[in-house]
């Protein structure tokens, strides 16, 4: 078995929240969503995975999840797809097929490691000493100095649940923004996985003011940037393909003051986890064009995250799509 470890708001407020992610880890169940036999049989393989996970070792149940998201490659084929077109648009020709679908089969594995992840959370925990190590710590200190704020920017690399660690580590308070699941059966049963996860959630639909008031707080919120934002994102290079890309961190930062800054929790051995905290990100909004510079200046730091460990991040996602004709304009 191959496995890769890295070596429209309705806030009165004129920000809008849509374009991109915040962290998820608890989740509420659209009341008026009616639930289908597809719906349950994923809850029930969900149930089987973490039952798994409650009875095997942390590290047995990296084994599991490395296996199911082997069969996911082979079984998914338009996820399949999708992923190496991504992987061959990314990194062009400088690598051979074979390596490609190496990327492609441990990017699935990964996805795969994300949902064991959040099973084995009780476990992770009471270890957390010993199975994390913490690099850049100071960085967040010096972003956290000026008692104004920081946005934690993040993406789909590696473990990124497990960041939510981080009040753990650094003893000061995080908040996340909650968003429903389509599958009432699983986001109850994943909301009550991650109600372990020692962050503060803030309900998408106050989600405007309440980011402002943790930021003004000078407290922490982490967003997710690398997916899709649709015609509320701008259109920016992501290896050097454009595509629409959420400049909320950016508009937060000209209305709070807060700091930027980039961070990513690796997997290094089963159950082993690295969390990096990069510098905070230079910017300056007295430029012209500020919301463009600091978003293309973002996206340029994940890209080279990605390339430098492109097993752990979630090629499967339609990252690139065409333009949007009523696509954001600033």
């Amino acid at each position: 078995m191959q496995r890769f470890y890295a070596t429209r708001s309705t806030s009165a407020d004129p920000l809008e929240i849509k374009g991109g992610r915040l962290f998820i880890f608890m989740l509420r169940c659209p009341m008026d969503q009616k639930p289908s036999l597809g719906y349950w049989l994923q809850y029930i393989l969900v149930r089987l995975l973490a039952f798994l996970a409650t009875v095997l070792p942390v590290e047995a149940s990296h084994q599991v999840a490395c296996a199911f998201g082997t069969l996911s490659y082979w079984v998914l084929g338009k996820r399949r797809r999708i992923a190496l077109e991504n992987i061959a648009n990314a990194l062009g020709d400088s690598l051979p097929d074979r390596r490609k679908k190496e990327i492609a089969r441990a990017a699935f594995q990964s996805a795969a490691l994300s949902m064991m992840e959040l099973f084995t959370v009780e476990k992770i925990k009471k270890e957390a000493a010993t199975r994390f190590k913490l690099y850049g710590n100071e960085f967040l200190e010096e972003a956290f100095s000026k008692n104004q704020g920081v946005v934690l920017v993040i993406s789909h690399l590696g473990s990124w649940e497990y960041l939510s660690f981080l009040p753990f580590f650094t003893k000061r308070p995080w908040s996340v923004v909650v968003k429903n699941i389509k599958n009432p059966y699983l986001n109850t049963a994943i909301d009550a996985m991650r109600r372990v996860m020692t962050v503060n959630p803030i309900s998408k639909d106050s989600s405007v003011r309440a980011l402002f008031q943790e930021l003004r707080a000078g407290h922490g919120v982490a967003i997710l940037v690398d997916q899709w934002s649709g015609p509320d994102g701008l259109w920016v290079d992501f290896f050097n393909t454009g595509t629409s890309t959420t400049s909320i961190p950016a508009r937060l930062s000209e209305k709070t003051g807060c700091a930027l800054v980039s961070a990513y929790c690796l997997r290094t051995t089963p159950g082993h986890y690295e969390i990096h905290i990069e510098k905070p990100i230079a910017h300056n909004m007295e430029q012209p064009g500020w919301e463009n510079t600091i978003t293309k200046d973002l996206n340029e730091v994940l890209e080279r995250q990605i390339r430098t460990h492109p097993e752990q991040w979630l090629w499967g996602h339609r990252r690139w799509k065409d333009k949007p004709d009523n696509l954001r304009n600033v």
